[in-house]
């Protein structure tokens, strides 16, 4: 599912730009409530990116009050990489009750957003 932009300008529809992207990934991870994860691949999936771009967008995420990318995994349940520390990701993780005894995200907190927001 790739998010096209109307571009009033050519008239024409076109690809968003990074900018663009990051305020999108930003506004999906406002979905999640506490305790809840999603993967970047999910995330990836839902704006037609590679996981990898969505880690780089969320390493410069400034809000990390408001925007919680700490709720972003990998696919594996792991806890992934954070802008200030893989530590304190995981002790966020820990406060919403989103580990386990072995240190990996619980399934059951998962949350699929492309499920959530394509499923009719």
């Amino acid at each position: 599912m790739t998010i096209p932009l109307w571009d009033v300008k050519n008239n024409c529809i076109r690809k968003p730009n990074i900018d663009e992207l990051s305020e999108a990934t930003y506004t999906l991870i406002q979905l999640l409530g506490i305790g809840e994860v999603t993967t970047y691949g999910d995330l990836a999936k839902l704006l037609d990116v590679s996981p990898r771009l969505i880690g780089r967008i969320l390493g410069k995420n400034k809000d990390l009050v408001i925007i919680p990318c700490h709720r972003v995994i990998m696919k594996n349940f792991k806890t992934g990489g954070y802008s200030i520390g893989i530590e304190f990701k995981r002790k966020l993780l820990e406060l919403e009750g989103s580990l386990d005894s072995d240190g990996f995200v619980k399934r059951e907190n998962y949350r699929s957003l492309y499920d959530f927001l394509t499923d009719p």
